[in-house]
């Protein structure tokens, strides 16, 4: 009988690889409403995110010993890191360079990455601090959102 008890148990632990949170028993999606953060660390987070942002969008019209702070131009096969100009024929620095910062990266993340993850990932940065907030001045906090969908009038997205 213990055996049996023993055989449930571990049926019981498994039954969480049958179905996927987001999606009920009809295939359909069930909706994840985030929360509005708020308090101090978000403050500072904001504060972050806006240095990093304006770092990347006012890259090309930062001036560093005569030349732009970032500038990727495809089209013309120059590219302007940090005041320096590398050409097509200074890839291997270019490569060498950026193999150096995937590798500083990686194990930046692996001792703090929570601290790039949250803070400092492009990624998050974007989805995060811009889309988040365009879609909290859109549709409201976590509970407006909720009522979205029971509001006829109201154009849920898809």
């Amino acid at each position: 009988m213990q055996s049996e008890e023993v055989k449930d148990l571990y049926q019981y632990d498994e039954e969480y690889r049958d179905t996927i949170a987001t999606v009920d028993a009809e295939g359909k999606r069930i909706w994840i409403y985030p929360k509005k953060p708020s308090g101090y660390y978000h403050r500072l987070r904001i504060v972050v995110t806006s240095f990093l942002l304006l770092l990347f969008f006012a890259g090309p019209f930062i001036q560093w010993n005569g030349k732009p702070f970032l500038l990727l131009n495809f089209f013309e096969r120059k590219f302007i890191l940090f005041g320096h100009v590398f050409w097509p024929q200074d890839f291997f620095l270019l490569a060498l360079t950026l193999v150096t910062l995937f590798v500083f990266i990686i194990l930046f993340t692996v001792a703090f990455g929570r601290i790039w993850c949250g803070w400092a990932c492009p990624q998050t940065l974007f989805m995060e601090m811009v889309f988040r907030k365009i879609e909290y001045w859109i549709e409201g906090g976590a509970n407006k959102q909720r009522k979205l969908p029971a509001n006829p009038g109201m154009v849920r997205r898809f």
